[in-house]
C-alpha cells in the first residue's frame, strides 16, 4: 500500500476518472473509496482543505502514486509508522465483531468476531479484505475460504426458527444482536485475553447495548469501542464482516439445495413474489422455517386473499 498527498485539483481528477468505481462516500473522514479489479483507492478528508491523503493498494499502486502525487520521491518513507488506524494500515492487536442477515427476510442472522494483529494484516493486504458490502457474493465465496484457516474468529448462527422463538418471547432485533455479539466476543477474547482493543460495528448506542445485556447473559464483555461503519475503520470488523457474510451465504446455499430454489436477498417486492411461490409449492410450515416472521413481508404474503397452498 502507498500513501500519497494530493491537491484538491488532483483529488477531483481521481474522483472523476474513477467515478463509476466509487463504493463509499463521506463515511467518517473518508471522502470516497474506489475499488477496481486492480486497485483500492481511498481518499481522506482534511480540515485545511489544502492537501488530502490518498491510500492506494493493488498491483500498480506505485505507478498510480507517481501519477497523482506532487512529491512521489517522498512516498515510501512514512508507510511503517502511519498510525491513523484505518482499514489498510498497520494496526495493534484487536478484536472486532459484525453481523449479517438482519435485513434479509430469508435465512439466519450470523454474528462473527475476528482477531487481527500484524500478521493478520498481511493476510488482509494479500486478499484485499474490506467491508463485505463492497464484495459480490461470488467474490466472498472465492476469497474467504482461502483465509479461514489462517485467522482466528468465532461465529454464531441464529436460525430463523430460533429467531422467531426469541421474538415471541419479547426479544427485539437489537437485543438479539447484542446477545450474539457478546457471545462471540467473549469466546474469542477468552482465546486472546491480552487484547485490549475490542471494536464493534455500532447498531445501537453503547449504553443501550449494555442495557440489552443486563440480566440476559451471565457475563458481559465491557469496554467495547462502538463505531458506525466500523468495518471501514477497523480491520478486525472488516474481517468479521466478510467471514459472517460467507457463513450466511453458506447457510443460504444449504436452504437453496434443500428446496431446489434460489432465495432472494433483502426484503423487497421480489422477496414477496418469491415467497408466494414458495408457499404455494412447499406450504406454510416449511416457509416458517426459513423466514423472520416479524418482517412486514410475512404479513403481506400470508394474508393476501389468494389461494397459496
Amino acid at each position: 500500500m502507498i500513501t500519497i498527498k494530493v491537491t484538491k485539483e488532483t483529488l477531483d481528477q481521481i474522483e472523476k476518472e474513477y467515478y463509476d468505481n466509487i463504493t463509499e462516500r463521506n463515511v467518517g473522514y473518508i471522502l470516497f473509496a474506489i475499488k477496481t479489479d486492480e486497485n483500492i483507492i481511498t481518499a481522506y478528508d482534511n480540515k485545511k482543505k489544502t492537501q488530502f491523503k490518498v491510500t492506494i493498494q493493488g498491483d500498480n499502486a506505485i505507478e498510480l502514486a507517481k501519477k497523482y502525487s506532487y512529491c512521489p520521491e517522498a512516498l515510501p518513507k512514512k508507510q511503517k509508522n502511519e498510525k491513523d488506524n484505518l482499514l489498510f494500515l498497520d494496526v495493534d492487536q484487536q478484536i472486532g465483531s459484525d453481523e449479517v442477515g438482519t435485513g434479509d427476510f430469508f435465512g439466519p442472522i450470523v454474528v462473527c468476531a475476528a482477531y487481527v494483529d500484524h500478521d493478520t494484516m498481511k493476510i488482509i493486504y494479500e486478499y484485499g479484505i474490506s467491508d463485505s458490502k463492497t464484495f459480490s457474493d461470488a467474490k466472498i465465496k472465492e476469497i474467504v475460504p482461502l483465509i479461514l484457516k489462517k485467522v482466528h474468529f468465532v461465529c454464531k448462527i441464529l436460525t430463523p426458527e430460533k429467531y422467531n422463538s426469541l421474538q415471541e418471547k419479547g426479544c427485539n432485533m437489537n437485543k438479539i444482536k447484542a446477545i450474539m455479539h457478546n457471545y462471540v466476543l467473549l469466546k474469542l477474547h477468552a482465546r486472546c485475553p491480552y487484547v485490549k482493543n475490542v471494536y464493534m460495528d455500532q447498531f445501537t448506542p453503547g449504553d443501550k447495548y449494555y442495557e440489552y445485556l443486563h440480566g440476559a447473559v451471565p457475563i458481559v464483555l465491557k469496554n467495547i469501542i462502538f463505531r458506525e461503519k466500523g468495518e471501514v475503520h477497523f480491520p478486525s470488523v472488516a474481517l468479521a464482516s466478510c467471514i459472517a457474510r460467507y457463513t450466511f451465504l453458506q447457510e443460504i446455499d444449504f436452504i437453496n439445495k434443500k428446496y431446489n430454489v434460489k432465495l432472494p436477498h433483502g426484503a423487497g417486492n421480489n422477496v414477496n413474489e418469491f415467497a408466494k411461490k414458495f408457499i404455494a409449492k412447499f406450504g406454510i410450515d416449511e416457509f416458517n422455517k426459513i423466514t423472520k416472521k416479524n418482517f412486514k413481508n410475512y404479513l403481506e404474503v400470508t394474508t393476501e386473499k389468494v389461494s397459496l397452498i
